[in-house]
């Protein structure tokens, strides 16, 4: 009996762990993540460079239209002492795109179509 008991125990916990690697590749499918763009460098005001980072989510149907995917950034001091970093990112239809400093901690994202423009606000100059 309790052999029994383990068996059903265990493929409950078979059947779960399978059915919750199946819903999370089926959410992935919808979305493709751009990883081939290349970081944006911009300068500071006051010398620093900065590394932007982008990420770009496309549908799955859209994913022949990734190398249409391009982006600019440029900095201008914020008045506070800081820097603000414009990125314009250019995409061939309906995304989600999220652009990141890594070395500050910062990253704004915003969906659109066509050109999708973010803004971070670097505290150094």
């Amino acid at each position: 009996m309790r052999a029994q008991s383990a068996v059903v125990v265990g493929m409950g916990g078979l059947l779960a762990g399978v059915m919750l690697m199946a819903t999370s590749v089926a959410a992935s499918a919808n979305f493709v993540w751009c990883m081939s763009d290349p970081p944006v460098q911009v300068v500071t005001p006051g010398g620093h460079a900065l590394t932007v980072n982008n990420q770009v989510y496309l549908s799955a149907a859209a994913r022949h239209l990734m190398n249409n995917v391009t982006d600019t950034a440029s900095a201008a001091a914020d008045g506070h002492g800081g820097t603000l970093v414009t990125v314009h990112v250019f995409v061939p239809g309906a995304a989600h795109v999220v652009s990141s400093v890594y070395r500050y901690g910062l990253s704004a994202a915003n969906d659109g179509s066509s050109v999708v423009t973010l803004t971070l606000d670097v505290p150094i100059t």
